[in-house]
């Protein structure tokens, strides 16, 4: 029985050993499954170095790295680096000196060497509390690196394009607080990055707000911002130092949340000065349109007349009002022009240079009148606006059809007797030349005639003389045309008709040359063309003839603005002085410079002009001349080969039509031409009268400083003869016994003194019109003192003065006031050496001065009146004090206070 009884427990215990056996194999199955499948690097390592087990993750790296099965040491692991094999030596010994032990950072090497960025954790295994084995756990953080490397790349970027930005930043929350601002803004409000550093908005506010011409509506707008969070705001910010900032605020939103604010400031202070400046130059040019002379059109790409000037009624019979924006280019134009206007809009759109910028039309004005129009058509850049100035020329050609008419009826005998006639053979010699021709040309007909053309014409007119006559040889017909003819120290504009004379057998023999002198079209032509330009270099003159501060600098400004119209490389002013000889004004400073002439005497220059008599037709002309070729001149000026004077132009300077002076310009590339002498014979009128202008402002000055100095002299003078004055008082009053007659001669000696230290102040002081008047009672109280008071330590003087400038007229009967009640004051109010104080006061309230003399003597009697005074001295106080039209109050309590109350008037100078 106890034998089955043994064997049944036995049973029972293999059937639990059976069982745990079971659960034990389970657990271990479970546990290398998730050994397998973990992601995280395992390595089980022996004591000796073994490498016991490694899970899945391990094998795969090891695999990829070196394609071979796992080694068999740590030590041969490739996956670890060399050079991180030393923290896992000083972490396993950190196991077995049982310390405790810290996870690190390191990295495993991947295929193509790259790393997996790994935490290892390396811990004991231990069985009855012996370390048996190593375990090495190492998870892989790679991915997390490299999110913190692009968070921290973001935020650099971040930051980077903050401190980029032209912009001053400031970032706050909803609690107030500054989370973020670059430094631009702190440059901006001159803000101490200490001061920003708490982080609370309230005290930058209170700095930022009192830097502004309006702090209270700054706050305002912040408050209501902050009560309505999802707003966005842009207004503008003055400073008191005149600066200009625009300000714009937007809510700073996370997901559907304001959490927050920004704020960005721009300095658009030179934005405004730019916008003033343009402003300023609207103004001028608007002056310029409106006062050009001639009728000025702005015309839209839909021919809407959107600007004209006032010259425009004129033309079109309308006051500008009726026009613009209501009345449209081709509302005048003719039908029958519109056409060709239309084409020559669409061709200026097109940047086509074949559209003209000077043609005739014809327009009908409000009152039914047709008139011809010149007119002078730009487009404005950047635009697709039309820039029109027209002429009403209806007579000039109403005269050039009355003409053309004459000419059809008596070309022959009228070209003959009126206008400029010759006549060329086929070998280009001349055969006849008409009076009038030779005459005005300077030409002796007996020397020219038989001469080829060549010698007689200029080469510049030669040329296209050539192409003419071989024209008219050709086509044996007229041929008309414009050409530029210098025969003498004048040029003109020519008109020119090469008339074929034909012999029987209709070949041409001879060419018949009438030439009409059209100059004066020509330069109204150049001028309406070039007006701008020429208005705004007299402008220039004008306006440097108030800012200049000498004559010399606005003669070299005049010369400058001449220079640069004329596109002239230098050039002189001069005129004639009482003598008749030479003086120049200005010189350009690069002849002078670039040519080495500063030591060179240019007089015999202006000297060799006078001596080929040009001065004398300069008088006689009174118009510019012309010399684009300078051997009839001779200047033998020259540097090496190369002349310094290559060609010129000299202009005459007029005063009221008489010749007082003359101007030059030289080395012109292309050569002067009619617009040149035009724009100088209008300019060279501003430069007289801006001279004259400047000369008579400085005569002006120089008058007034004479002015000043004589008064200063008489002022000098009046002191010193009061001072004589004192003195001789001084010593007639050392003869007098009688001792109340040597108080009367002491007293108008203080008063003499009074007076002459006003007219001292008055001659040393900046202003000869008045003078400092709180200086003034110092000077003459401290001299009283002085004189009057024999123990001066016993009498306090006490003096509270404003300096206040005073006019003479009020200045002096003032002075002599004072001067009695101090006098009156050291003498009675402090008898038998009794001590006290004297009190000055002199200030201004309101519109009135204030002088107040007190002292704490014995005073005057209580029934004291000064209206019922027989005393000389207050006599002459009450008299002074209706001179200046004052009030005067005397107090007897506690010594004697007298309070003068004055408001000065305003004297003529």
């Amino acid at each position: 029985m106890t034998e089955n009884n043994t064997g049944l427990k036995d049973l029972e215990k293999v059937k639990n050993l059976k069982n745990e056996i079971s659960r034990l194999k389970k657990e271990i199955a479970f546990k290398e499954e998730i050994f397998e499948l973990s992601p995280n690097y395992i390595i089980l390592m022996g004591l000796n170095g073994e490498i016991l087990e490694v899970n899945n993750a391990v094998k795969q790296l090891i695999s990829r790295v070196n394609n071979k099965s796992s080694p068999e040491k740590i030590s041969n692991l490739k996956i670890i680096p060399p050079d991180e094999y030393q923290k896992y030596i000083d972490c396993i010994s950190i196991i077995f000196n049982n310390k405790n032990n810290r996870p690190f950072k390191s990295y495993f090497l991947d295929k193509g060497g790259e790393s997996r960025h790994v935490k290892v954790y390396i811990s004991p295994v231990k069985s009855e509390n012996e370390i048996i084995a190593v375990s090495i756990f190492a998870t892989d953080i790679t991915d997390l690196k490299l999110m913190k490397d692009s968070l921290r790349e973001s935020l650099s970027l971040h930051k980077a394009t903050l401190e980029s930005v032209a912009n001053g930043i400031l970032v706050v929350n909803q609690n107030g607080i500054v989370t973020s601002y670059n430094h631009k803004f702190l440059e901006m409000w001159d803000i101490p990055s200490k001061m920003i550093s708490p982080g609370y908005d309230e005290q930058l506010l209170d700095y930022i707000s009192g830097n502004l011409k309006n702090p209270l509506e700054f706050r305002e707008k912040i408050k209501k911002l902050y009560d309505n969070p999802r707003e966005i705001s842009i207004d503008t910010l003055e400073f008191k130092d005149g600066r200009v900032y625009q300000r714009y605020s937007q809510p700073q939103i996370i997901g559907n949340k304001v959490t927050g604010r920004v704020w960005s400031f721009s300095d658009q202070t030179k934005f405004k000065k730019t916008k003033e400046s343009l402003r300023e130059s609207i103004a001028y040019y608007k002056t310029i349109f409106e006062h050009s002379g001639t009728a000025t059109l702005m015309v839209e790409e839909n021919n809407t007349i959107s600007l004209a000037n006032s010259e425009t009624e004129n033309i079109f019979g309308y006051h500008p009002l009726e026009i613009i924006n209501k009345k449209t280019w081709m509302d005048f134009v003719l039908p029958e022009y519109i056409p060709q206007m239309m084409e020559y809009q669409r061709l200026r759109y097109t940047n086509s240079t074949s559209a003209p910028e000077n043609y005739e039309f014809r327009i009908i004005d409000k009152y039914g009148r047709i008139k011809d129009i010149y007119a002078n058509v730009c487009l404005i850049p950047g635009t697709r606006r039309t820039l029109a100035s027209i002429i009403d020329v209806t007579e000039r050609n109403r005269a050039i059809a009355r003409i053309k008419e004459s000419e059809n009826r008596y070309r022959t005998l009228a070209e003959a007797v009126e206008e400029f006639v010759f006549i060329l053979n086929k070998e280009d010699q001349l055969e006849y030349i008409h009076e009038y021709a030779a005459r005005k040309w300077e030409l002796n007909p007996e020397e020219v005639l038989g001469k080829p053309r060549c010698e007689i014409f200029p080469p510049e007119t030669n040329e296209i003389q050539g192409k003419y006559l071989q024209r008219v040889f050709e086509i044996k017909k007229t041929v008309r045309g414009e050409n530029l003819l210098t025969m003498s120290p004048e040029s003109m504009w020519l008109d020119t008709l090469l008339i074929p004379l034909k012999n029987e057998d209709g070949n041409v023999e001879k060419v018949l040359v009438v030439a009409r002198d059209i100059t004066e079209q020509k330069e109204y032509e150049l001028l309406l063309s070039r007006q701008n330009e020429i208005h705004k270099a007299m402008g220039t003159i004008l306006t440097e003839a108030i800012v200049a501060e000498n004559e010399d600098e606005l003669t070299k400004t005049c010369l400058s603005v001449c220079e640069a119209i004329t596109h002239s490389e230098f050039g002189f002013i001069c005129e004639r002085n009482v003598d008749g000889d030479v003086n120049h004004l200005a010189i350009t400073p690069t002849l002078l410079g670039d040519c080495n002439l500063e030591d060179y005497d240019f007089y015999p220059i202006l000297k060799k002009l006078q001596i080929k008599d040009l001065w004398k037709h300069l008088q006689k002309t009174k118009k510019p001349l012309i010399f684009n070729e300078l051997n009839s001149l001779e200047l033998e000026i020259l540097m090496g080969n190369e002349p310094i004077i290559k060609n010129m132009l000299i202009s005459p300077l007029l005063r009221n039509g008489e010749f007082v002076g003359m101007l030059g310009l030289c080395n012109k590339e292309s050569g002067f031409d009619f617009y040149d002498r035009k724009s100088m014979e209008n300019i060279s009128t501003t430069i007289v009268e801006a001279l004259l202008r400047k000369r008579a402002e400085e005569k002006l000055k120089q008058a007034l400083n004479d002015k000043e100095m004589l008064v200063r002299e008489i002022h000098h003078r009046t002191k010193n003869n009061l001072m004589i004055m004192a003195s001789l008082l001084n010593l007639t009053s050392a003869d007098i016994e009688d001792e109340k007659s040597r108080e009367i001669f002491h007293q108008i000696q203080t008063r003499a003194k009074s007076m002459a230290l006003i007219h001292e102040k008055l001659y040393r002081s900046n202003n000869i019109k008045q003078i400092n008047f709180g200086d003034y009672i110092r000077h003459l109280a401290q001299d009283l003192f002085n004189s009057f008071l024999e123990d001066p330590e016993r009498v306090e003087l006490v003096m509270e003065l404003e300096d206040l400038n005073l006019d003479i007229n009020t200045a002096i009967p003032l002075g002599l006031i004072l001067n009695e009640l101090l006098t009156n004051s050291m003498k009675y109010a402090f008898p038998e050496g009794q001590c006290g104080t004297i009190t000055i006061k002199f200030f201004r309230k309101a519109e009135k001065y204030v002088m107040i003399v007190n002292d704490d003597g014995i005073g005057l009697s209580p029934d004291f009146d000064i209206n019922q005074t027989d005393t000389l001295g207050l006599q002459l106080v009450k008299s002074l004090i209706g001179q200046i039209e004052g009030y005067i109050n005397v107090q007897c309590k506690e010594g004697t206070c007298i309070l003068i109350r004055f408001q000065e008037d305003e004297y003529l100078s």
